[in-house]
């Protein structure tokens, strides 16, 4: 199914993307196409949508829609494009993640990906762990004004996504999107952006991963799903630039 395909799909059964909350009756992306058959361009589409109705409040909602989607895109993993050497490892983390065993699996998994994600986006902006001075010089123009000289291999989860937010990359792209309707969403609410209800992603990540990190609260197994959902977007701009050189 082509992205054209799915809007015209959508607006023939006036299927709501972005319904201003989650009723028992309420129609799940799952029950209306098959994830496996959506082509790449919407898959991408498809990520975003998720990430944007599925995690902009407290929970999550249209769980369904987020375990299927996730385990659609692992049944044809293509493997890592940045860390080819991970690929096992992640989808091994996508399964514990899944499996149920949330004070145990879910935990250790969920912890995992959190370096995943700050290793993803530290390499966006340059980070190459491989080469004596850490970093590639051809980038370090994204890097100018985020960190001192010297300093950039010390930027944080949080700190990474924030500057690689600032970069014009399609990933990026997709992630201000992302913020920019959970901003809007919950701004017409109570939930104000503070404590345990922060609105953009580098927020959401670095509250998260401190304090499971610093093994001060595992409360936070539950962004497994999350994390999963953000390297899906990453992984599948990546693989749109393989096909695309």
């Amino acid at each position: 199914m082509t992205l054209q395909e799915y809007e015209m799909l959508i607006q023939k059964i006036q299927f709501n993307e972005y319904p201003l909350g989650f009723i028992a009756h309420q129609d799940y992306l799952s029950d209306i196409l098959n994830f496996n058959e959506a082509n790449l361009e919407l898959k991408i589409y498809l990520t975003e949508l998720i990430l944007c109705r599925s995690f902009y409040g407290t929970y999550t909602a249209w769980y369904r829609d987020v375990t299927s989607f996730i385990n659609s895109f692992f049944n044809e993993f293509q493997g890592d494009f940045i860390k080819p050497g991970l690929s096992s490892a992640i989808k091994e983390t996508a399964s514990m993640i899944l499996s149920g065993d949330v004070f145990a699996k879910k935990i250790i998994a969920t912890t995992f990906m959190f370096g995943v994600l700050e290793f993803y986006a530290k390499y966006k902006l340059g980070y190459r762990p491989l080469n004596y001075n850490f970093f590639d010089n051809n980038k370090k123009n994204y890097i100018k004004e985020l960190a001192p000289s010297g300093k950039q291999r010390d930027l944080s989860i949080k700190s990474a996504f924030e500057y690689l937010q600032k970069q014009n990359l399609p990933v990026a792209n997709a992630l201000n999107r992302i913020d920019a309707f959970t901003q809007q969403r919950l701004s017409e609410t109570p939930v104000k952006s503070s404590g345990w209800t922060p609105y953009y992603i580098a927020d959401r990540l670095a509250l998260a991963r401190n304090s499971m990190l610093h093994g001060e609260l595992h409360s936070f197994y539950d962004k497994g799903e999350y994390l999963l959902m953000i390297y899906i977007l990453f992984n599948l701009y990546d693989f749109q630039d393989s096909v695309s050189t």
